[in-house]
């Protein structure tokens, strides 16, 4: 129980196994099933997780390449989705890349046979953000929402009937939702649309900013403690 309070890169890597199983599975149900059996992702991504414990550099960056691809595939599908399933796998996702980024798996990767590093809680493996990358993000996120109004395309007008010459169809505007329309001269904008749209593209934003943040901002060793191999015998 003690090893679990104070983590290492054992346990981390570990529950990082158990999450990506269900990640994949879940990701796997989500498509319908159409999707490719996850039985062979689970098996290499049990393998690399391995060859992470065994210090492996390589095995580490796919698996860091990997779940940031599939934190931003499941962002780009928030405002068409609009579910607790994508918004759920999207947290799993977080904490797999997360756990990646701990100081003990870091450490693994980088003089196995040396170090042990040990966190002092579960709460530290988070790297809090500066308060600005919050603002820019949504900002970001605004401007990017206003940006795929370029995306046109002819869609139906919500409560409208066709009477005579007139079809009913209007310019839509907004990806990936249609949020812009008009009804006459009178522009039409479904809030509902916007919102998730705006959303989206704000966490996606976020997410491309922090992992901007993390390339660029010092890495600091946190609260965790190393211990030497040679001491421990």
């Amino acid at each position: 129980m003690t090893r679990w309070r104070r983590p290492g890169a054992s346990e981390l890597l570990l529950l990082f196994l158990v999450l990506a199983a269900v990640s994949t599975t879940l990701a796997w149900l989500l498509h319908g099933r159409r999707a490719p059996y996850p039985l062979p992702a689970c098996a290499v991504l049990a393998f690399l997780t391995w060859r992470v414990s065994r210090g492996g550099r390589l095995s580490h960056g796919l698996l860091l390449l990997g779940s940031a691809a599939a934190c931003g595939v499941a962002a780009m599908s928030l405002a068409r989705s609009w579910d607790r399933d994508v918004v759920t796998l999207l947290v799993l996702e977080g904490a797999k890349f997360a756990l990646l980024l701990s100081p003990p798996v870091h450490g693994r990767t980088d003089q196995p046979r040396l170090n042990q590093v040990r966190l002092d809680s579960w709460a530290s493996l988070l790297r809090r953000p500066p308060a600005w990358l919050l603002l820019s993000a949504l900002l970001a996120g605004a401007g990017v929402t206003m940006a795929c109004l370029g995306h046109m395309d002819w869609g139906p007008v919500a409560g409208c009937r066709p009477a005579g010459s007139d079809p009913c169809m209007a310019l839509s505007e907004g990806y990936p939702l249609r949020w812009l329309t008009a009804r006459g001269n009178a522009p039409v904008i479904a809030k509902a649309a916007l919102l998730r749209d705006f959303v989206q593209w704000s966490v996606v934003s976020g997410w491309v900013l922090y992992l901007g943040w993390l390339g660029l901002a010092p890495s600091a060793p946190g609260p965790a403690t190393r211990l030497e191999a040679a001491s421990s015998r």
